[in-house]
């Protein structure tokens, strides 16, 4: 497993030509294509910042974490998650006046994104699911030692999944059982503590498939937990983690931003 609470990541100023953002890189570096899974905070602080339509080669969770505005028509603010099959076209993600920030999180990392149109012929596949849903973090303050679970989308056959974990004061509670192809969970309010570390808002924890339950531990204010989880490899492009390795990093479109 892999914890990194917010104040551990690495923060890089990233110059846009509609203004000035940051990226916070929790887990491997974005645009480089190593083995292991990719978990980035993007922050785009500023009115109207636009993230053009396109689609990506591995399978991927974003969740919007602050601001507001719209992934193609549906309107998101926090917390707001999406997940989407790989080659499965998305966006624009367009900033309304307080900007927008969201996570990227990969069981595999991506070397960049296909821009669309004009890249449709370099799908293997046809689109494949797009998901979002939401959690409300302002809902009532569980009394101490007390757990509520929703899960937030149908139940996927290949066990993709995402749900909302809220815990009370010192709470615990088991997380998804790990079914799938590897997880994330999301600090979204208060904080968690695991193995003698605390985890305040905005942490990440990333789980292997083969690493079995994790178990939360809220602290002394309770804690609300975005999990997420990821299907089980399959022949579907993009699926599986230990096929992505060999890729060519020339054949992106448009390349992450990097340090």
């Amino acid at each position: 497993m892999q914890m990194v609470s917010n104040s551990e990541s690495r923060m890089i100023e990233v110059q846009r030509k509609d203004g000035v953002g940051r990226r916070r890189d929790y887990i491997g570096t974005p645009g480089e294509i190593i083995d292991g899974p990719q978990g980035f905070l993007v922050e785009r602080p500023y009115a109207g910042a636009r993230v053009d339509p396109h689609f990506h080669d591995i399978d991927q969770f974003q969740v919007i974490v602050a601001g507001d505005g719209r992934i193609g028509k549906k309107p998101v603010k926090p917390i707001t998650f999406q997940y989407a099959d790989a080659y499965t076209p998305y966006g624009p993600i367009v900033a309304d006046d307080d900007g927008i920030s969201f996570f990227t999180l990969r069981n595999a990392a991506s070397g960049g994104h296909f821009s669309m149109p004009g890249s449709g012929h370099l799908m293997p596949c046809r689109a494949g699911r797009n998901i979002a849903g939401d959690i409300d973090i302002n809902s009532e303050v569980l009394a101490e030692n007390t757990v509520t679970r929703e899960s937030l989308m149908d139940t996927q056959d290949d066990g993709v999944h995402a749900e909302s974990i809220h815990l009370g004061p010192n709470a615990s509670a088991p997380g998804v059982p790990c079914e799938g192809g590897g997880q994330y969970y999301l600090v979204c309010d208060g904080t968690l503590v695991e193995n003698g570390k605390t985890l305040d808002e905005l942490s990440l924890m990333h789980v292997g498939a083969d690493e079995g339950t994790l178990t939360l531990h809220a602290g002394p204010k309770g804690a609300t937990v975005l999990a997420m989880q990821f299907g089980r490899p399959s022949e579907r492009p993009g699926s599986d983690p230990r096929k992505m390795t060999d890729r060519d990093p020339g054949a992106y479109v448009l390349k992450t931003e990097k340090r």
